[in-house]
């Protein structure tokens, strides 16, 4: 297993932890307040090359789906002019 591999593996336990401490610490179930930030978080995490896309997937799954989530938005981009 390259040094590479390692390190990837590494950061994903980490962050896996972290998000699992949190669904603990709150009763299993995420408020939504939470799951936007950790999603926010993951994909900065992510357009910085921290963690790749499957990474980001099999973390983000972990999280309560969020209704209108902001960070999806910011992500992803608006298709509108700004005003």
């Amino acid at each position: 297993m390259s040094e590479l591999t390692k390190l990837i593996r590494n950061i994903e336990a980490e962050l896996r932890n972290r998000i699992q401490a949190d669904i603990s610490h709150f009763g299993e179930t995420l408020p939504e307040r939470y799951a936007i930030a950790w999603r926010a978080y993951l994909a900065g995490l992510l357009e910085w090359r921290v963690i790749e896309v499957p990474v980001f997937d099999r973390l983000t799954a972990l999280l309560p789906d969020v209704a209108d989530d902001p960070s999806v938005q910011i992500m992803l981009g608006r298709e509108e002019a700004p005003p």
